[in-house]
């Protein structure tokens, strides 16, 4: 375990779990947190073993009830360029990395920690979960990355109806738009959460990669330009031609599962 600021590393086999650690504040984001979450995130692309991540928040509140107001930087231009960390810098690295990230979410899951878990791959949610942007009940406006994603998960309208109201949404709101996608018993959420990552983290490391990598690609430019198609292309053999492959296909004749690595 390694503990930077408010943020707690675990590794166990293939899956990292991060924890915001900021419960007396049910887990608000300052900007050394968000540094923290964004630097972590590019040293786990470094890091050979890890082939998933899951994000959470301490405590029984809250994943993330927004950003720190205290800690925020001063109204001046100059003191909100000199933000050590934002959510968005956090988000970019979420995005970044090459392999599944999944959100863990309970409670509150607000403003800034609902940009943050929408950055994920897979959002899976208590029935207790509250959700919601209030940037426009506070005289604020979200980061071009926010407004990017929630639209491209979302779409037009439901993406301009949160940022519009403010609204905190609840569990079944949150998974008729969108904003989940599974939702479970509070008291199964860990359990549910971690049978998923192991689940996808038993899959082969080239597949994951390079679906996440040619997904994020098109919900950024759906039309795909020729280098686009090429890198597909180019993804797909590799795959086809893998050790990876030939082991799944062994694994199936023999009746086991496969052992993949990643090769």
């Amino acid at each position: 375990m390694e503990k930077k600021n408010n943020l707690i590393v675990v590794k166990k086999g293939p899956i990292c779990t991060l924890t915001i650690n900021n419960p007396e504040k049910r887990n608000a984001l300052n900007p050394d947190c968000l540094f923290d979450i964004a630097q972590t995130f590019e040293d786990l692309a470094r890091d050979e073993k890890i082939r998933g991540v899951i994000l959470r928040g301490a405590g029984q509140e809250a994943f993330s009830a927004g950003a720190d107001i205290m800690a925020m930087p001063t109204r001046d231009s100059v003191g909100i360029k000199a933000a050590r960390g934002d959510s968005t810098m956090a988000s970019e690295a979420i995005q970044r990395f090459p392999f599944p990230v999944i959100a863990m979410l309970y409670g509150y899951t607000l403003g800034a920690g609902c940009v943050l878990a929408m950055s994920c791959d897979i959002r899976i949610a208590s029935d207790n979960v509250k959700m919601g942007i209030p940037t426009s009940r506070m005289g604020l406006l979200s980061s071009y990355r926010g407004f990017k994603r929630f639209s491209t998960v979302l779409g037009y309208n439901t993406a301009l109806e949160i940022f519009l109201t403010g609204r905190h949404y609840d569990s079944r709101d949150c998974l008729m738009m969108g904003l989940v996608n599974h939702l479970v018993d509070h008291d199964q959420l860990e359990n549910y959460t971690y049978r998923l990552a192991e689940e996808i983290t038993q899959c082969a490391p080239l597949s994951l990669r390079g679906s996440k990598y040619i997904l994020n690609r098109i919900a950024e430019n759906p039309i795909p330009s020729s280098e686009d198609r090429e890198t597909f292309r180019t993804l797909r053999l590799q795959a086809a031609a893998s050790q990876d492959h030939e082991e799944a296909k062994k694994a199936f004749k023999e009746k086991r599962k496969p052992q993949f690595t990643g090769i």
